[in-house]
């Protein structure tokens, strides 16, 4: 059985709910340095924006989305 790369997780995502925030990285996927995969993605050619959001407690975020 082929291991799933956790740039190959974070793609897929993205693809199909549209948004990842840092927390889901970690609680869904298990990946603890998303900044890192995303460099990685960007460098191979795809389009991730990334914005903040506020939190109800005003808190900032920043949520990742696929501009493919």
């Amino acid at each position: 059985m082929k291991r799933i790369s956790q740039n190959e997780k974070v793609l897929s995502w993205l693809k199909v709910y549209g948004e990842l925030t840092t927390i889901q990285a970690v609680e869904e996927l298990h990946i603890l340095s998303l900044p890192r995969r995303i460099k990685d993605l960007r460098q191979a050619g795809h389009d991730i924006q990334m914005n903040y959001r506020t939190s109800l407690n005003g808190m900032r975020y920043g949520v990742y989305t696929l501009a493919d």
